[in-house]
């Protein structure tokens, strides 16, 4: 990120800590200079003026060489997400899905995955949505790309209640995703907040919760103990909390 927030020598170095401690690395890759999420997936300043066909070249090249450069100092990727959170696409506006026309997206990840398993073949490909809120939504999403011939193996989804809505309905998806797809499904992002305080002078992306759940220490406890359970019946194989290291804390801002 342009931003200095992470780059590839801090993942590089990270990569080091996390592998020491006999934990299995996801690698998230945004390919964008800040935070991609539903509503921004803006392209990289590198790639600003990169048509769809140059834009399949940098995520080949890009993917493989985060992936080539943590293999050779023995940090392996398990796990790789080709974008974040690509709702309706990703590298807009080339890679946006308009007019239900996935034909520009299919190809971005193509390249992703392809770098990644000629980096590694072992290493699992996520294709990672927002989609938790409805199954129509999911369905519409997943069903596009593997229409377009796109190849992934886990679907990865976000669900925060206060988006996404009951756990009932994540359970849904979920159940639905495995079955339609044949492919394990992780939660790639949850979370739950603890206080509805300012702590940190940036503004709070959250200000209410849900039904049930105070916010307060033990009702995010609770509800991140109900994910999980609900994302195990489900037949998920995990659940990633985003981002346990975001303390309110002055100067801790979301960059």
């Amino acid at each position: 990120m342009s931003s200095g927030y992470n780059n590839k020598a801090k993942v590089l170095a990270y990569a080091r800590t996390v592998k020491a401690k006999g934990l299995k690395l996801l690698i998230d890759f945004h390919y964008s200079d800040t935070w991609a999420d539903p509503g921004t997936q803006i392209k990289p300043a590198a790639w600003s003026s990169h048509g769809i066909g140059q834009l399949q070249t940098d995520v080949y090249d890009y993917t493989y060489d985060v992936c080539a450069s943590l293999k050779a100092q023995g940090t392996t990727p398990d796990s790789v997400q080709i974008g974040n959170e690509i709702n309706v696409g990703m590298l807009w506006n080339d890679g946006k899905v308009i007019n239900n026309d996935f034909t520009n997206l299919s190809l971005l990840l193509k390249s992703g995955y392809n770098a990644t398993k000629a980096c590694n073949s072992a290493t699992q490909v996520i294709i990672h949505t927002a989609n938790a809120d409805s199954d129509e939504h999911a369905r519409w999403f997943y069903d596009g790309i593997r229409a377009k011939g796109v190849a992934w193996d886990i679907t990865g989804l976000s669900y925060y209640c206060m988006w996404h809505g009951s756990l009932n309905t994540m359970y849904n998806v979920v159940a639905d995703m495995r079955s339609r797809y044949g492919k394990d499904v992780v939660i790639a992002e949850t979370a739950y907040p603890f206080t509805a305080d300012d702590a940190d002078s940036t503004g709070n992306s959250v200000t209410s919760g849900c039904s049930g759940y105070p916010l307060t220490w033990e009702g995010q406890a609770t509800h991140f103990t109900h994910v999980q359970n609900t994302a195990r019946d489900a037949g998920a194989i995990g659940v990633f909390y985003w981002e346990p290291t975001w303390y309110a804390v002055p100067g801790n801002g979301w960059d």
